[in-house]
């Protein structure tokens, strides 16, 4: 009695089902696009986004999607960088963080900076006092000369990391203030409290020094205590 192979539909091994178009359905085990979905939409069970042909979907000039500075999109905080031990928020890893030498350079240049801007505001004035100058006129420009000198000297570091995310000195050095938790620049509220917290430690005796030294010795992050306070780190900025 002769036997016949069994009929689709039978008691054989089920067929793959196919796909519009004749493409044959995946593997098991291989990510499936939903039909209807559009490219790009995550794959099933919160997979990696899908582009065009099952790839990965990519940024632009034919890369992959990357976030700021050639990072991979963000996702966890230091989204590409692992979280040292004992770091709840996250945080950099060691590699990124500022070394404590270019932290001290860039303390002395800002320093430098400043004197050089009030040797100027008193070279102005000395010259304002030469005989023959009007006394009205002397004591107004002395004035507002020195509120801007108390205004630059307020307000000089907490505007420039905020808007910059670093002073002059810290942006010679290679160096900027960024937020704990994802490495952002900090806002205008949370740099004038790095400042005023710095500002308020040095009427304290030794205080000041104890402050800018605490990072020599500080884990995981190389914090100051004024970072510490407003949950600042201090990076590198290879731009």
């Amino acid at each position: 009695m002769s036997e016949h192979p069994p009929p689709h539909g039978g008691y054989g091994p089920p067929q793959p089902p196919q796909q519009p178009h004749g493409h044959p359905q995946p593997p098991y085990g291989y990510p499936q696009q939903p039909p209807g979905a559009p490219y790009g939409a995550p794959g099933p069970y919160g997979g990696p986004q899908q582009g065009p042909y099952g790839g990965p979907q990519q940024g632009p000039y034919g890369g992959a999607q990357q976030g700021p500075y050639g990072a991979p999109p963000p996702q966890p905080p230091y989204a590409g960088y692992y979280a040292p031990p004992g770091a709840p928020m996250g945080g950099p890893p060691q590699e990124a963080l500022a070394n404590q030498g270019a932290r001290l350079g860039a303390r002395l240049l800002d320093g430098l900076i400043l004197i050089v801007a009030f040797a100027v505001v008193l070279g102005i004035v000395v010259l304002l006092q030469l005989p023959g100058r009007d006394n009205d006129a002397y004591m107004i420009t002395i004035a507002v000369l020195g509120i801007c000198c108390w205004v630059a000297l307020l307000f000089y570091e907490p505007v420039m990391t905020w808007k910059y995310g670093a002073t002059l000195g810290k942006r010679i050095c290679g160096i900027r203030v960024a937020r704990l938790e994802d490495g952002q620049n900090i806002s205008f509220g949370r740099s004038m409290g790095r400042f005023g917290i710095t500002f308020a430690m040095g009427f304290v005796p030794l205080l000041p020094l104890l402050n800018v030294l605490w990072c020599c010795w500080d884990e995981p992050f190389r914090q100051c205590l004024h970072d510490k306070v407003v949950t600042t780190v201090v990076v590198k900025n290879p731009s």
